[in-house]
C-alpha cells in the first residue's frame, strides 16, 4: 500500500468514521477523488491480468445496448479513464469525481467534453441529457439512491439509462488475487437482479439480466 493509500486508510481510526455514518461515506468518496489511480482502459487495452476480459467483454455489451437504446445527447456517469466514453459519440459527456482521472481523458479523447463532479451532484441543469451511461459505479456509492435521483433529474423525460453493477458473485471475493486491482476500496456492493430492479423502483425498465458468466447485472431502464 503507498503512502496515500496508507494514509487514507488510517483515517478509519478516527472517531465518528463508523460504517454507515454520513463522515464514512464521505471517506469513500475521498478514496476515488483523491487516491484511486487505476486504469481501466490500460487493463483492458493491454490484457494486465485476467480482468481484462471482464472489462473488455463489459464495454462491448455496453456498446451494443447504446446503439439499440441510446439517443443523444449522451453521459458517461462516473466515466473513470474512458472504457465506456470512448465509443460513445464525440462531443458527448465524461463526469467523473477523479481530477487525474479527468486529466488523463483530456489528452486520450480530445473530442469529448469531460467534467469534473459528483455523481451525488451533478453539475448539469434538469433534462439535459437523452442517454446516460453508469457502469460499475453505483455499487461504490454507499447510498446509490441519491444518485439515481441525479441521474432521474439530469435525464430528459423518457430518457434512457444504460447500466451495469456487479453480480453477486464468487469471482469478487477473489478479488485479492488480482495484480492490478485495487485491494485496498473502501466500498464494493455486489447485487442480484431482484436487488436492482428494487433499486429502480419508479424507473420504466427495459432490460434486466445477468451478464457473460453472470458477473453483471446489465440493465437499461427508463425515465
Amino acid at each position: 500500500m503507498d503512502e496515500d493509500h496508507a494514509a487514507h486508510a488510517a483515517k478509519l481510526l478516527e472517531p465518528g468514521l463508523e460504517e454507515g455514518s454520513l463522515a464514512w461515506a464521505e471517506w469513500v468518496k475521498d478514496y476515488y477523488r483523491d487516491v484511486e489511480t487505476y486504469d481501466w482502459v490500460d487493463v483492458a487495452d493491454h490484457l494486465r491480468g485476467p480482468e481484462a476480459f471482464f472489462h473488455r467483454n463489459r464495454a462491448r455489451v455496453i456498446r451494443g445496448l447504446v446503439r439499440r437504446h441510446g439517443a443523444p445527447p449522451y453521459l458517461d456517469a462516473g466515466c473513470g479513464t474512458g472504457l465506456n466514453l470512448r465509443h460513445l459519440p464525440a462531443g458527448s459527456t465524461g463526469l467523473d469525481i477523479n481530477p487525474r482521472n479527468l486529466a488523463l481523458l483530456r489528452q486520450r479523447l480530445p473530442t469529448m467534453n469531460v467534467v469534473e463532479g459528483d455523481l451525488e451532484a451533478m453539475p448539469f441543469p434538469d433534462g439535459a441529457f437523452g442517454t446516460i451511461v453508469c457502469t460499475e459505479v453505483l455499487e461504490h456509492v454507499p447510498d446509490p439512491s441519491t444518485a439515481l435521483a441525479e441521474i432521474r433529474r439530469v435525464l430528459r423525460p423518457g430518457g434512457t439509462l444504460i447500466g451495469s453493477v456487479p453480480a453477486r458473485s464468487l469471482v469478487w471475493k477473489l478479488r485479492f488475487l488480482s495484480s492490478t486491482c485495487p485491494h485496498d476500496e473502501p466500498f464494493h456492493n455486489e447485487y442480484l437482479p431482484e436487488d436492482v430492479r428494487e433499486m429502480l423502483a419508479g424507473w420504466s425498465i427495459v432490460s434486466l439480466r445477468y451478464s457473460l458468466m453472470h458477473f453483471n447485472v446489465m440493465f437499461v431502464a427508463r425515465r
